[in-house]
């Protein structure tokens, strides 16, 4: 039988209500009782009155700060544990808290997944478990799409929804998010299940070679080709063919990929024998396919056969609450490869993965961890183990951002993104601040602090 948890309290008292109102929409949600406070000297009165599992606060408020909150928690006989909410220029004031009893301290900004695993480690329960216990996204046969992000719960969706059907689907994005297991999930979605998936890295091979794969070839073909052999559709018949980089594709072999989306069927190389298949293209790509029609590289034809349905997976840095999962789950993968038990990261490593860029995105995460697991000696992850390049890389971008461009304006372009399609929302739903909400995926509070955050009136 299931034990239930005991419900945890905490207390969030900041003098910015939408801090306040995101921070209890988060907590709530995880399934705390969380009582807010504006300003220090009613934080201190309701401290007086009852203990809290954490107390979280601001450090610069008018009248009472958060130090005279740290005070009275730790003066109380509750003694509740207390975490500072920092700016940028007052790091030095936060590290005085600690001294003075603070169990930990964040900077803004910061992320919500940061400020959870802070709370977590508090309350006793590890970092990366808290994330492993929650249901995990999965599609039938159970394979998992990992992550627990707004982005990811959005992909499974339209996985599920399309799954069923029997329409190409077109996956766009950086290399190394995992577009081929996207791929996958749509395919263990659907009728044919239990059919072939095949899959080809078009960009792998030669136009020559590509053109055999696909479509296979007769005897006598050409020099090599002894006897006939299937090509990948004939292999996936019934079942999913997967096309990797498929920008990557030369117009002349696009058009006859076309035929096969239209009509299914083909002639294989050096035949007139036609040969019908019935079998599912899924494609990917990390390539701008629009700028490649405008430059005559990519069939503008081709490219509609292939969108029918179109799904972006995002780069990781941003997704960042997908973090803690897969860290727990590359941890359980190589851990029983490799025969040990590596269970816990050490927070300041935590801490950096959850500000990193991770400009190899999931990939690059992957291979971090199989290296780390490899070289840990104990039964968790440390500094010492971690490539020290991307350390030097991440106090390179934080230095001078310039030496970084394309990583450093990441946050400030998708911002810029981020409050323009807040604001679209707001002025398509007349400032109805529930239905553009609902329009964005968003928690009806955290909808208002970004409001506040980005100036939008």
């Amino acid at each position: 039988m299931a034990t239930i948890s005991p419900r945890r309290h905490m207390l969030v008292v900041d003098d910015e209500p939408g801090m306040c109102q995101m921070l209890e929409g988060t907590f709530t949600d995880r399934g705390f009782d969380v009582t807010t406070a504006s300003n220090g000297s009613k934080a201190i009165e309701v401290i007086n009155q009852r203990a809290f599992d954490v107390i979280i606060t601001d450090l610069k408020m008018p009248e009472r700060d958060g130090l005279a909150v740290l005070r009275s928690a730790r003066a109380s006989s509750h003694d509740s544990p207390v975490i500072m909410i920092t700016a940028y220029g007052t790091i030095d004031t936060a590290v005085e808290a600690m001294r003075l009893g603070a169990r930990d301290f964040i900077a803004k900004p910061f992320k919500l997944a940061e400020i959870e695993l802070k709370v977590d480690k508090i309350i006793g329960e590890r970092p990366v478990r808290e994330y492993a216990q929650r249901t995990p996204l999965t599609v039938s046969n159970d394979r998992q799409i990992v992550g627990y992000s707004k982005e990811s719960k959005q992909l499974l969706k339209m996985i599920q929804k399309i799954g069923p059907s029997r329409s190409s689907v077109l996956i766009t994005g950086p290399s190394g998010t995992g577009k081929e297991l996207v791929a996958r999930a749509i395919h263990d979605s659907s009728p044919r299940n239990d059919r072939p998936f095949v899959a080809l890295n078009c960009a792998a091979l030669a136009t020559g070679v590509l053109e055999s794969e696909l479509f296979g070839h007769e005897k006598g073909a050409f020099t090599g080709a002894v006897s006939q052999r299937q090509g990948r559709f004939e292999r996936a018949h019934t079942g999913t063919l997967f096309l990797d980089e498929v920008g990557e594709i030369d117009p002349n072999i696009q058009t006859k990929l076309l035929r096969v989306l239209q009509e299914g069927e083909f002639e294989r190389v050096g035949g007139n024998q036609v040969v019908r298949v019935d079998t599912r293209i899924i494609a990917a790509t990390n390539r701008d396919l629009r700028e490649a029609i405008s430059v005559g590289t990519f069939r503008e034809d081709f490219y509609y056969r292939l969108n029918v349905f179109s799904l972006r997976v995002e780069p990781l840095r941003s997704r960042p609450d997908d973090i803690p999962a897969l860290i727990d789950h590359f941890l359980k993968k190589f851990s029983f490869e490799l025969g040990k038990e590596i269970t816990q990261i050490e927070d300041d490593v935590m801490s950096f993965f959850m500000r990193y860029p991770w400009p190899g995105n999931v990939r690059e995460l992957e291979n971090v961890l199989e290296r780390a697991v490899v070289l840990a000696e104990g039964s968790t992850i440390t500094r010492d183990v971690i490539p020290p390049d991307m350390f030097f890389m991440q106090e390179e971008l934080e230095s001078d951002p310039s030496t970084l461009l394309d990583t450093a304006s990441l946050v400030e372009r998708t911002d810029h993104m981020e409050s323009e399609m807040i604001a679209a929302a707001l002025s398509r739903f007349h400032w109805n601040k529930t239905k553009a909400a609902d329009h964005l995926g968003l928690k009806r509070t955290t909808l208002q602090y970004k409001i506040k955050k980005y100036g939008l009136k």
